[in-house]
């Protein structure tokens, strides 16, 4: 918004400058055109660098927070194999603790709301996940309406908490925003959008569904659930195969498989 006020200010002083001292009104508004245009090249390029570097900055402490969080993770098994439930408490503590680190780092992106009018949207998307993450669906619900839904998580998160709200528009926004999505984020959004339909006793929607989304994709758990649901398998039905993708929406758990410690030989 800042940007577009400086840029009407520099085109209108420039424009009524040059007018006035070539006497000539044409050239003043095509100046004053020029001008404003130019300014708003500037603003964005400065804008898009100071963005793009804090982008950066947060995507690399993502990287290494990720890092470390499975280092943390592996070191817990190699001590502790069988204990289950601590891995999973330790693994959620820890990914709480990197999700709040995140949402504060967020807030550094607020000086450049004024600048940048969608930029705010935008950083909803990564709050919607972060909230998401911690688990606090209401802050989740306050945010949705106010952010660009343009990644298959973000769409895959506003499916589930219309479903958990049981929303009646849930039908139509995966028609009109997720049915017609390419490769595997399509598919990855027709099957979550399957399992939601066999969760509220519709397996004809879920297969019609997948059927739709297998014209888009060749992803294998896709067709594998296609598979199932044709042949009237609803039980063997799972997205466990997108892995992490899949169990950040909290629907199902993910159960990690005990690492053996080998015998020792004896002598």
């Amino acid at each position: 918004m800042l940007s577009i006020l400086i840029a009407v200010v520099v085109g209108i002083g420039a424009g009524s400058a040059i007018g006035h001292d070539l006497q000539s009104l044409p050239w003043g508004i095509v100046c004053g055109i020029a001008a404003y245009m130019l300014t708003q090249i500037v603003i964005s390029l400065i804008l898009r660098k100071k963005i793009n570097s804090l982008q950066g900055e947060i995507q690399n402490q993502m990287a290494a927070d990720k890092e470390r969080i499975n280092r943390q993770l592996s070191a817990f098994q190699q001590r502790q194999p069988g204990n289950l439930n601590g891995l999973k408490q330790l693994a959620d503590r820890l990914q709480a603790e990197v999700s709040r680190k995140l949402l504060e780092s967020t807030e550094r992106f607020k000086v450049f709301y004024l600048w940048s009018p969608l930029l705010n949207r935008q950083i909803n998307a990564m709050k919607v996940q972060l909230h998401y993450q911690l688990k606090d669906y209401a802050e989740v619900d306050r945010l949705l309406p106010k952010t660009i839904l343009a990644d298959p998580l973000s769409l895959a998160i506003k499916l589930v908490r219309m479903y958990k709200n049981e929303d009646a528009e849930l039908d139509k926004f995966y028609k009109k925003k997720c049915a017609g999505i390419k490769a595997d984020n399509g598919a990855f959004l027709a099957c979550v959008y399957a399992w939601i339909k066999l969760k509220q006793q519709d397996p004809q929607a879920a297969l019609a569904a997948l059927r739709a989304s297998s014209k888009l994709s060749d992803n294998q758990v896709l067709l594998d659930n296609l598979n199932k649901l044709a042949n009237d398998r609803k039980k063997d039905f799972s997205n466990a195969g997108f892995g992490e993708q899949w169990y950040a929406l909290a629907l199902e758990e993910y159960k990690p498989k005990p690492i053996r410690r080998k015998a020792g030989r004896m002598y």
